[in-house]
């Protein structure tokens, strides 16, 4: 059992937690055609959603009771198209403060290829304004 609520994107791209702590997030995802770009290469859709996933995941253990975690901004650069097999991600905190994180993510290929390197900054919100569902209108 982990200790987050999976996302459904998680479900819906594949992605499996081998480690989740405040400290370090472990993730993998088995590569097929139903999430390659057009150019047959896993879409740098997927790498996103890998990367932000799993630092909400390590970051929503350091914030305080009541609080969560919004992704905020990812720079996320890619290193080398990947077509199969299974991607391996490590992510570890860079600063843990009282308001946002910052973390620093790797994702490697079977081979041990760097595949693509993100930070990704996480913002520290109350959990029920998280949920709030949004009304459409500009502040």
């Amino acid at each position: 059992m982990l200790p987050i609520q999976r996302h459904p994107l998680d479900d819906l791209l594949g992605i499996r937690y081998e480690e989740v702590s405040a400290g370090r997030v472990l993730a993998s995802l088995a590569l097929s055609p139903r999430i390659h770009g057009a150019t047959g290469a896993v879409h740098g859709g997927v790498l996103a959603a890998l990367v932000e996933g799993a630092a909400s995941a390590g970051g929503a253990l350091n914030t305080g009771e009541g609080e969560t975690v919004v992704c905020a901004d990812t720079q996320l650069h890619h290193v080398r198209p990947v077509v199969g097999g299974t991607l391996h991600l490590c992510a570890v905190p860079v600063h843990r403060g009282f308001t946002q994180q910052l973390w620093s993510a790797e994702v490697f290929d079977d081979r041990n290829r760097l595949v693509g390197r993100a930070t990704v900054q996480v913002l520290h919100v109350a959990r029920e304004r998280a949920a709030a569902p949004a009304t459409g209108q500009a502040r």
